[in-house]
């Protein structure tokens, strides 16, 4: 396993964090995510940065929107984070998506869903689906352009986006997906050679889907298990990025080819010396810009045929 120098460097930092062991596994877990956020480097200022809190049945939603600038013909992300789908937040994410709206010029709307244990299946997607339609619902107030939405996410966020974008393909001009769970099972290839890591393990893995999937009937709901939908005809162009090494690289491409076998336009790529997480890590590794350029092109390329 040859990982670059600057992902060694950053491994290394990871492994000196410190996190309390008075929490409970779940918010040792956040804690110990949260702790990743300087590896993204400085914060890029933004045109425009509001917040909203959104009520549905009760339950508090608060989602992030960047706008790079006034121009209200941007395209339109919709972003849901990373983090095993037990932590992460709008923080956690925040530098990224600063540096992601202004290179892309895309408006980012970050959805900052609910987390498992407390919030198992099926409360977090309920979150994010429900964003998008108050979103779609209230895009005159909030001055953005419906012909030009685009679904992105990352590891668990791109297991919630490939699900988001199924439920509503005909209004979304692009799919982004970097590095995505798309599978429960962990019997890939990439999960046997990468079981013990590096950053992510089998151990972690199989604890994160028992604590979103505490339900057997769950196991098999192709809303929580992308890989297993079946009806994929009709999705959008979609950009897969996976890491060289990372346990989900496998499971990522074996979407990004289900996807391609219904007959949709996928660009997919490999980032050579990368693991897991090095969108978060621009700060420590170069790869990150390259992704970040990548990410920008496939936009600008979706936006001009919208």
């Amino acid at each position: 396993m040859k990982l670059s120098e600057q992902v060694e460097k950053t491994l290394n930092y990871i492994q000196n964090i410190e996190v309390s062991e008075t929490l409970s596994p779940w918010e040792a877990g956040r804690n110990f995510y949260e702790k990743f956020i300087p590896l993204a480097g400085e914060k890029q200022n933004v045109f425009h940065i509001t917040e909203k809190e959104l009520l549905n049945e009760g339950n508090s939603l608060k989602i992030r929107i960047y706008r790079p600038n006034n121009n209200v013909e941007s395209p339109l992300m919709i972003y849901f984070h990373g983090g095993w789908f037990n932590a992460g937040n709008l923080e956690t994410h925040d530098t990224p998506l600063r540096q992601l709206s202004n290179l892309s010029q895309s408006i980012i709307i970050a959805v900052d869903y609910r987390l498992a244990p407390e919030y198992p299946f099926p409360a977090g997607l309920y979150d994010c689906e429900f964003a998008v339609k108050w979103i779609i619902e209230n895009a005159s107030t909030l001055n953005i352009d419906l012909k030009k939405i685009i679904i992105a996410g990352d590891s668990a966020g791109g297991a919630l986006a490939a699900t988001i974008t199924r439920k509503f393909r005909s209004i979304v001009i692009a799919q982004l997906l970097i590095y995505p769970v798309t599978d429960n099972s962990m019997k890939t290839s990439s999960w046997d050679e990468f079981q013990n890591g590096p950053l992510l393990d089998l151990k972690g893995a199989i604890q994160a889907w028992d604590w979103y999937l505490p339900h057997i009937e769950d196991r098999n709901n192709p809303d929580a298990v992308p890989l297993l939908a079946d009806d994929l005809i009709g999705f959008p162009p979609t950009f897969v990025a996976v890491s060289e090494f990372d346990p989900l690289k496998d499971e990522g491409l074996l979407y990004a080819e289900k996807l391609k076998a219904n007959r949709v336009d996928v660009q997919q790529k490999l980032y050579k010396g990368t693991t897991h997480g090095f969108f978060q890590m621009g700060g420590f590794i170069d790869d990150t810009k390259i992704l970040m350029h990548d990410i920008a092109e496939f936009i600008k390329t979706q936006n001009s045929l919208s």
